[in-house]
């Protein structure tokens, strides 16, 4: 059978393509109405960031289309107030403890796996086969990754998994307010400087124009917002968006019951998630505030040597406390967002196009002390609890760095875990 759709009202005439549907009490008006005010879009893009999406067919088109494979009901479910979730612990059986963890499948040459697509999606819609569930062995400290009872057999033995852990998304959107140019001045792929740390840019070519810097994403796989929203539509939610058109979201071919599932795309084709809820969101994202640093707690000596420390060790060379916006000001999320090498210890088991295994786009470190407060782990797989196992773990590019963290006495060492922890 081919896939069913579901009755729809007439598309909007062209260039008035809107959602005409109440939203939680929000009536989301034509987007012209809204583009002098973009405090109501922020407010209705947090209504739409946190609202539960529904299978379709449904009743109102604005709230259905979701999986039929996927790993959450809704963006704030992985993104609590678009804050990192904690549920990167694990339990007795090595499963991750809730959501905000999950398991990337990909191929040295960027595709997914040819039968489970780009991730394993854990949850499923009556009568779409599941795909499986993920547990974790730790091993030397390591997080190994294994598919429980997989739903369509083994991965391909090209196929390589990795963990990812859901980021924090405050004040990352100022990202964006960084010209290309201040980013790749920072490039020293050569080590010209003599430091050991090199860091490149990764340069890409969206499909929706603008900055072709990755800046976003733990490999910077993506240089907007509405580009990592609207793949995060796709893998985690199983929905459509313009930049991710397919209405089965990461179903692959081999996946017949998925594909022919319904879905929320209506007669003329328009995705399930419009243009103007992604914008919305996307303007939500941008207005959220940076995470409120707790360092004035430490006192103003401590919190001077900490960042003296933080410096001096070689810290900052790539977790720059800040860089200059476009316009005027700055943002201080603690990155460069180029990528280094990590070394052996954080590396996948294999690379993809413009991003080696073992390299990383620099964490952001804004944020980490309501991590740490929360128990979320550290690093792109949640395996350190703490700030100095996080260290422990940098080794390439910043094997200096933690050297340097190693060779302090104790108080300094205690200073500056401090002072990193407050951010």
């Amino acid at each position: 059978m081919g896939r069913r759709h579901h009755a729809r009202r007439p598309a909007p005439s062209s260039g008035l393509r809107s959602l005409r549907a109440v939203l939680l009490g929000l009536v989301l008006l034509p987007a012209p109405a809204l583009a002098e005010d973009s405090r109501l879009d922020a407010a209705i893009g947090k209504a739409l960031f946190e609202r539960p999406w529904v299978p379709a067919p449904s009743s109102t088109r604005a709230n259905d289309g979701l999986g039929p494979l996927f790993d959450a009901r809704s963006c704030s479910a992985c993104h609590p107030g678009g804050a990192r979730h904690g549920a990167t612990a694990l339990d007795r059986a090595g499963r991750p403890d809730g959501l905000g963890l999950v398991l990337s499948l990909f191929r040295a040459d960027g595709r997914g796996d040819p039968v489970y697509g780009h991730r394993l999606e854990t949850m499923t819609l009556p009568g779409v086969p599941a795909e499986g569930t993920f547990a974790v062995s730790v091993e030397k400290g390591r997080r190994v990754p294994r598919i429980e009872v997989p739903g369509y057999g083994p991965l391909d033995p090209a196929t390589h998994v990795s963990l990812r852990a859901a980021p924090d998304l405050r004040g990352r959107g100022k990202l964006e307010l960084v010209d290309d140019a201040t980013i790749l001045a920072l490039e020293d792929p050569d080590d010209r400087d003599g430091d050991g740390v090199r860091g490149r840019a990764r340069r890409l070519e969206p499909p929706e124009g603008g900055s072709v810097v990755g800046r976003f994403g733990w490999k910077a796989s993506h240089p907007t917002l509405a580009g990592q929203t609207s793949e995060a539509f796709a893998l985690d939610l199983g929905l459509s968006t313009p930049l991710r058109p397919e209405p089965w979201g990461d179903c692959t071919q081999a996946q017949t019951a998925c594909r022919s599932a319904p879905h929320g795309r209506d007669a003329e084709g328009e995705p399930e998630i419009s243009a103007a809820i992604v914008d919305r969101i996307v303007a939500y994202l941008r207005g959220l505030k940076l995470p409120v640093s707790e360092a004035d707690a430490l006192g103003a000596g401590a919190e001077a040597r900490g960042a003296k420390l933080f410096a001096a060790t070689g810290c900052a060379a790539c977790h720059r406390p800040s860089l200059p916006m476009r316009g005027g000001g700055s943002v201080s999320l603690h990155t460069d967002v180029l990528l280094h090498d990590m070394g052996a210890g954080l590396a996948d088991t294999s690379g993809v196009p413009g991003a080696a295994a073992g390299e990383w786009r620099t964490a952001p470190l804004a944020g980490i002390s309501g991590a740490l407060a929360r128990g979320v782990g550290l690093l792109h797989d949640g395996r350190a609890a703490t700030v100095a196992e996080a260290v422990g773990w940098h080794d390439g590019e910043a094997a200096g760095a933690r050297t340097r963290f190693e060779a302090l006495d104790a108080r300094e060492r205690r200073t500056l875990i401090d002072y990193v922890s407050s951010l």
